[in-house]
């Protein structure tokens, strides 16, 4: 999301100099203005690449489906404890999964003591909590509502997942302002083309 965020702040400067800019310097605004949209589209393909499982060490692929009646937000927490990495923990968020639809998902599980598969219901409580120790890399997995988890569990998934949430809505709002700001550079750069091009009858 950082590069997504450092693209959106570069175009905004680029476009904030232009509108400044006088209009004899066309040239430059649009040597400029080209430079932006590379840059905005280049921010956009390394974060596209970023979340493809090419080049992860140990990614560990989970297919599940979900067979409740609720919409559903799927989620992986990984936890590690390791003399090299210390203690800490990881969430990826898969997508909102719709009832009887499947998901095919990665994350990085590398050095990791354990994982937990969570889905949480439109008001945000937990519907499902799959603890996973197996240390295996592919993993098909049922939703269905489980009456018995863990309330303390319950709750660290909670609090997690709410902070990757609030991630997600960030990068959300940073990847559609990179498009909407790559677009208004197109239209200015067209404008530049044909702004002098008057023709008189």
């Amino acid at each position: 999301m950082n590069i997504l965020l450092f693209s959106a702040f570069l175009l905004i400067l680029i476009l904030l100099i232009r509108y400044f800019a006088s209009s004899d310097k066309k040239s430059g605004l649009k040597i400029l203005t080209i430079f932006g949209i590379v840059i905005g589209l280049l921010a956009l393909g390394l974060n596209s690449l970023f979340d493809d499982s090419f080049g992860a060490s140990t990614p560990v692929n989970v297919q599940t489906e979900n067979l409740t009646d609720k919409n559903l937000k799927i989620y992986a927490i990984t936890f590690w404890n390791n003399n090299w990495n210390g203690t800490g923990n990881y969430v990826t968020f898969d997508k909102e999964l719709k009832p009887n639809k499947k998901s095919d998902f990665w994350f990085e599980n590398d050095g990791t003591s354990e994982f937990w598969i969570v889905a949480k219901n439109e008001n945000n409580e937990i519907e499902y909590l799959n603890i996973i120790t197996e240390n295996e890399s592919q993993f098909d997995l049922k939703i269905i509502e489980n009456q018995n988890i863990d309330q303390s569990k319950m709750q660290i998934a909670k609090e997690l997942t709410f902070k990757t949430d609030k991630s997600e809505q960030m990068k959300r709002f940073a990847f559609w302002t990179n498009i909407i700001l790559i677009g208004l550079l197109i239209l200015s750069l067209i404008k530049i083309k044909t702004g002098g091009n008057t023709v008189y009858n």
